[in-house]
């Protein structure tokens, strides 16, 4: 590499430029270990992406490997009186649902009234409450406490049955309303009581055993079972919300009339079964992408993991597992169904395939997927696809590898920083030094020249 600096006169030499020129010179080391870990930090950002992708593929691969994965069902109502909704299930029919009851939580109120959520309510005792299956659960008082106060002790042992409130039953009027937590018979309480001070707290005892709750008059409301008929069945429930009736449906009872019927539809939903087809297509289709688009960056020569065994290696097991043959039934491979690859590399679904599939045989396109998690096409897939993104796998190693090796560049150039800085101070002394001792020679020369002119007068 040819000087920039040129001498113009003894003594008018740029040292700066001296000394950037020898400084870059000597940087080149520096420049291109800084081009090597710029290409290493995109490497491990271009591997965070694939991770991202990864785990977007993972998640459709972990509903597709379940055994019910297709088991996907539509549920439909003729009224709001029930509300329906699904989980999953094979079995499709019509259902006729009649309420005659909705399921109700206890209330207990007291017949005591409170000018002010402050008002003094005991200065000691306790006040137990049992539920109808479990173990009393007893709240003691300590001194003075307010009816707020002893809803809120009440609200905070976990254990209670009931939720407290203290309603204002009429301008200025505060009541103490216990609710069962749960609604249903079952789920009722009875409440006994040792308070002493204060106002005292009162409950309705009908038949004056001085236990509150246990006679359908002491309740401001009477806990209930739901009682409806499915298909003709009479059928109770704690709940009205219930799951144990129609299989893969659960109803919420939302009203009650003997008189209406209510049809309960049920059917195969074959487009969300598609939807999650389409769903693990897509992600995969879009790790295609990522990969055509580090190819794109390889062939500009900017830094891409396109050449990665890693990545290549993760679409070889993918390619051929899908094309692979899985356990003797109707349907032995994913192309049978209507999953394949286009000519780009790209996943794809013939819908009129799957359907056709579907409707002939779903349980066989089901033993196609998943015969058990770990097994079938997709329990296959899924296996290959956790090697890679599971915690200590191979895109985690690769990553963790690549960044002990930016770290340890960044340390080499740390250090080599440190040596230019001090070989730049060293060579600008050197410089300064060289600069002083021209600038005496040009002074002595410029002595002599005149002292040269004095004598030339003689």
């Amino acid at each position: 590499m040819g000087s920039p600096i040129t001498f113009s006169g003894f003594n008018k030499i740029d040292w700066n430029m001296v000394l950037d020129a020898v400084m870059a010179q000597e940087r080149q080391p520096i420049a291109r270990l800084e081009t090597q870990k710029r290409t290493l930090e995109a490497q491990e950002t271009a591997f965070g992406t694939l991770a991202g992708k990864l785990a977007t593929l993972e998640a459709a691969l972990d509903t597709l490997k379940e055994t019910d994965s297709l088991s996907v069902l539509t549920a439909t109502s003729s009224d709001t009186g029930v509300g329906v909704s699904t989980t999953t299930g094979t079995i499709e029919g019509t259902y006729t649902v009649v309420v005659s009851e909705l399921a109700k939580s206890q209330v207990l109120t007291s017949t005591s009234t409170y000018g002010a959520l402050t008002t003094e309510v005991a200065t000691g005792g306790a006040i137990t409450i049992t539920p109808t299956t479990g173990s009393p659960v007893t709240i003691t008082l300590t001194g003075s406490t307010s009816l707020q106060g002893l809803v809120d002790k009440i609200n905070a042992e976990t254990s209670s049955p009931v939720n407290a409130t203290a309603v204002e039953s009429a301008p200025g009027q505060f009541r103490l309303m216990l609710t069962a937590k749960e609604t249903g018979v079952s789920n009722g309480f009875t409440v006994t009581k040792t308070l002493s001070g204060g106002a005292g707290v009162t409950f309705t005892d009908t038949d004056g055993d001085s236990v509150y709750g246990d006679s359908a008059a002491d309740n401001t409301q009477t806990a209930l079972d739901a009682a409806f008929t499915v298909n003709g069945l009479s059928i109770t429930s704690a709940s009205n919300t219930v799951t144990n009736v129609i299989p893969g449906v659960t109803l919420t009872l939302n009203a009650k009339d003997a008189t209406k019927t209510i049809t309960i539809g049920v059917t195969r939903n074959l487009t969300e079964a598609k939807a999650r087809v389409n769903k693990f297509i897509t992600a995969y289709n879009d790790l295609v992408t990522f990969s055509k688009d580090q190819n794109t960056a390889a062939i500009a020569g900017r830094a891409s993991i396109a050449r990665n065994p890693v990545l290549r290696g993760f679409f070889d097991s993918m390619r051929n597992a899908v094309l692979d043959d899985y356990t003797p039934g109707t349907y032995t491979r994913l192309a049978a169904v209507g999953i394949g690859f286009d000519r780009n590399g790209k996943m794809t679904l013939d819908e009129d395939a799957f359907e056709d599939a579907m409707e002939t045989s779903p349980t066989s396109v089901q033993a196609l997927f998943s015969t058990t998690e770990t097994t079938g096409a997709f329990g296959t897939l899924a296996s290959i696809v956790e090697d890679y993104t599971e915690t200590g796998g191979l895109v985690d190693t690769v990553r963790e590898q690549l960044t002990d090796q930016v770290s340890t560049l960044s340390n080499r150039l740390t250090t080599m920083e440190s040596t230019l800085a001090v070989r730049r101070r060293s060579l600008q002394q050197q410089y300064i030094a060289a600069d002083l001792a021209m600038s005496r020679l040009n002074s002595q020369s410029a002595s002599l020249s005149t002292l040269g002119g004095q004598y030339r007068l003689f």
